[in-house]
């Protein structure tokens, strides 16, 4: 009966960023702070850290940024831990943040979060799909090649200009190889798509509504997983 209240009384907010998760821990009147790094040794030096305080984790309310970087695996790995993961969506975050009188930036910060979760209690996030998750690889992996491309044609006219010529054909070569793996991805995206009908927009189509159209991608404009 005592973790029982303890869980119900017990809420964490967690930071996120490429190499270190900061995660706070609400519990009765304590206020507890652990900087962990973001890998799966990290989140069982969390669960360990939360045991030690007497927090079980089975049921505990997590509460991420999980439209920021770097947030989706630690979230995944804490939910399969049986941590109830709950989504800070930034419409809901700012209208709790205009309630406490705090300014926007407050939006990313631990403690803020944790608070958040107790005063809130935030709906579990569901994580995404595995169609969704591979469109989003496929995605990533179009937008780096064609970061590549980009690349590469801004020096294609500089070697031309300098009068290396064995250069720019070379690089000419290089562009076209690069054409056509765009093409493949392009046609594995579509394809992929074709076969999932009805995914939610992935955040890597934001603000591009060509491609979102050209896709076919965004039955669901909320951006829900």
């Amino acid at each position: 009966m005592e973790h029982a209240i303890k869980r119900e009384t017990a809420f964490v907010g967690i930071e996120t960023s490429k190499l270190l998760l900061k995660a706070v821990l609400l519990s009765g009147n304590e206020v507890l702070c652990k900087v962990l790094e973001n890998d799966v040794a990290g989140y069982r030096w969390l669960r360990s850290w939360l045991q030690r305080n007497d927090v079980p984790v089975m049921g505990l309310r997590v509460c991420m940024r999980l439209d920021m970087p770097y947030s989706e695996t630690p979230a995944r790995m804490l939910a399969d831990m049986g941590m109830v993961v709950c989504d800070a969506q930034p419409a809901h975050l700012a209208d709790y943040l205009r309630g406490q009188s705090l300014p926007d930036d407050a939006a990313h910060s631990a403690v803020v979060l944790a608070n958040y979760c107790a005063h809130r209690r935030p709906a579990r996030w569901t994580p995404p799909s595995p169609a969704y998750v591979e469109l989003r690889l496929w995605l990533r992996r179009l937008h780096a090649i064609e970061g590549v491309r980009q690349q590469e044609s801004a020096r294609l006219n500089a070697h031309l200009q300098a009068g290396q010529h064995a250069l720019h054909a070379l690089l000419r070569q290089q562009i076209a190889c690069l054409d056509a793996q765009i093409r493949q991805h392009e046609s594995a995206i579509l394809a992929h798509v074709k076969r999932h009908p009805g995914l939610p927009r992935p955040p890597e189509l934001a603000g591009n509504y060509q491609r979102i159209a050209r896709y076919n991608v965004g039955a669901s404009l909320a951006g829900g997983h």
